[in-house]
């Protein structure tokens, strides 16, 4: 088949990059010019596993094609992917001004046959009806709409692609449901074929019950530091029972991404649109974010003394990225940590193995080391806030040797306590 995505982003890129691995001629069309003239020389604006190599293999292969041009690109497509983001506004309802405008532009662009436009991007129930009146506004050519929602982990976003637990599709029209069932054959995945409301809902559903996970397992730490129990243990207890599942019941500073905060938000902004007062989406947003007043709370009592005093302390941050193995800053924790810490006259060292580039961006009056230990020199301690397997493996004597003062506040609970504690550090976790 021939294909368009709209939007050169994580999940447009991936998406063309792995439909494009399987045999399809594939059009990804961005509005930034940059960006596309970088794509076609294999050169991508953020970090993914093995996505630079896919891209590379299928431009030399002549199946993935960049382009800022509709005209070129559309025309030639029976299907057209919707991958542009859909960021929250301050009231967390979505912003959907990229959305319109890449479906405009889309319609403006139609060829005389039949167009199945099919929105990957996360949107808000309800507004199939509106971006019908959008096509319809441009153009008189024949087209449906369809709902293929991704469910990428960013890390792991072509193994997820390629394999993931299910495809969802959302249309009632059996010659949609067909070209999306015949373009995912060689995809593994249970085939979940259902309208497309319920398609968009599974998304927000889905990412909405992740986050609830997290927070759950944040709320039982705090309790279980006030008990005086293991979180690992009881986590690990629970999670052993096969209807709950271990997957994100791990207790931490908080979830962030591009997904999980702007998705419980937008969630609970539609579920008032329908009359809806979702209390337990508010109460997991609430227990996020207070998750990082823990943090902070936990760095006050091991390097602040009595008072709580950071005036003039040097802490090092060992992790930036929201989660490991991406660069990506958005909604990460670690913003608001830095920037808490500095407010309260610490000085900070970070290091992140990808994200420094981007954390640079976004965070103001921190220090950025050239690797892990050169952050940790000199320091009062040394704060854990992005599981990045290096952390776990760095040579705990010679880090000890490095800080001015042997405490670890481990915010994603990384190091055995015991272990820690045997070779003379001063351990505080989540929960433990």
């Amino acid at each position: 088949m021939t294909i368009t995505v709209v939007g050169a982003g994580y999940v447009g890129l991936v998406t063309a990059a792995v439909f494009s691995e399987l045999g399809n001629k594939v059009y990804c069309v961005d509005v930034v010019p940059e960006k596309i003239e970088g794509l076609k020389k294999g050169i991508v604006p953020f970090f993914e596993p093995s996505l630079s190599e896919f891209i590379t293999r299928n431009i030399k292969a002549k199946r993935l094609f960049f382009t800022t041009s509709y005209k070129e690109s559309v025309p030639k497509s029976q299907i057209v992917f919707i991958c542009v983001g859909t960021p929250p506004k301050e009231s967390g309802e979505a912003d959907l001004t990229y959305l319109f405008a890449a479906v405009e532009e889309t319609a403006k662009n139609f060829n005389h046959g039949y167009t199945l436009i099919t929105i990957k991007s996360t949107i808000p129930i309800g507004f199939e009806d509106q971006l019908e009146a959008t096509v319809k506004k441009h153009a008189s050519s024949k087209f449906e709409f369809a709902s293929c929602p991704e469910f990428l982990r960013e890390g792991t976003a072509i193994e997820d692609t390629m394999h993931p637990d299910r495809i969802v599709i959302g249309s009632t029209s059996q010659k949609a449901q067909k070209i999306l069932l015949e373009l995912h054959a060689s995809i593994s995945g249970e085939r979940i074929i259902t309208d497309i409301r319920s398609a968009q809902l599974i998304k927000y559903a889905a990412n909405s019950i992740l986050a609830t996970k997290v927070s759950f397992a944040n709320a039982i730490a705090v309790l279980c530091e006030r008990m005086g129990a293991d979180v690992e243990k009881v986590l690990a207890g629970v999670g052993a029972d096969r209807r709950v599942g271990r997957s994100f019941l791990y207790p931490g500073i908080g979830y962030g991404g591009s997904c999980l905060p702007k998705d419980v938000l937008a969630f609970i902004a539609i579920g008032r649109h329908f009359d809806y007062d979702f209390q337990l989406l508010q109460a997991v947003d609430s227990i996020n974010n207070d998750q990082i007043e823990n943090f902070i709370n936990k760095v006050k009592s091991a390097v602040g003394g009595k008072e709580g005093n950071l005036k003039g302390v040097k802490l090092a941050m060992l992790g930036l990225a929201f989660k490991p193995n991406t660069d990506d800053m958005r909604d990460a924790p670690s913003i608001k940590i830095a920037n808490h810490l500095t407010d309260l006259e610490a000085t900070v060292v970070a290091y992140d193995p990808q994200a420094m580039d981007n954390a640079k961006r976004v965070i103001k009056n921190i220090k950025f080391a050239k690797d892990a230990y050169s952050a940790i020199t000199g320091a009062d301690a040394m704060l854990i806030i992005t599981e990045w397997p290096q952390f776990r493996e760095m040579d705990l004597k010679k880090a000890k040797k490095l800080l001015k003062k042997p405490i670890i506040v481990d915010g994603r609970n990384i190091f055995n306590p015991k272990t820690v504690k045997e070779e003379g550090f001063t351990y505080l976790g989540m929960g433990r």
